[in-house]
């Protein structure tokens, strides 16, 4: 994967930058350079395709930007580092109705490992019942402790 291209394409579709402010901006900053560049590329100014684009983009970035809800989503967006761009993200996680990508570990208490659940360790050969040798297996209070993560 090529970083440099992976983070010109983020730059290019970056709100903040498409406004030419900081993620620390205020809703009124974020306004001030809104309007100041709004005018240099409004469609009845400017009759060329880049700038109605950039018009439409920079009505985007000022629509998200200034809803407290819709910037906490982008900026959790924007340091997810996810290479699906922010509408996509948006559509995905409308349309699971939760996070999309949410990753958990889950809680274990106590040991790793039951040794009451029922399963014995057999021998697949004979099906004798596999007794560890006492040296392989001693009961060394600093070996359990180790095998519960407590060390």
């Amino acid at each position: 994967m090529n970083t440099f291209k992976f983070s010109e394409s983020r730059l290019k579709d970056d709100y903040y930058c498409v406004l030419g402010c900081n993620d620390s901006s205020s809703a009124e900053q974020i306004l001030v350079e809104y309007k100041h560049r709004i005018l240099l590329c409004h469609p009845d100014k400017n009759q060329d395709n880049t700038s109605t684009a950039q018009f439409q983009k920079l009505q985007e970035a000022k629509e998200v930007l200034c809803d407290p809800d819709k910037r906490k989503d982008y900026d959790r967006w924007k340091a997810s580092g996810i290479v699906v761009t922010y509408k996509q993200w948006v559509t995905m996680q409308k349309g699971f109705g939760t996070p999309v990508f949410h990753w958990a570990t889950p809680k274990t208490d106590g040991k790793m490992l039951e040794f009451n659940s029922g399963w014995v360790p057999t021998n697949p050969r004979t099906n004798e019942i596999f007794q560890p040798s006492d040296t392989a297996y001693s009961s060394n209070s600093i070996l359990k402790k180790f095998r519960n993560y407590e060390i």
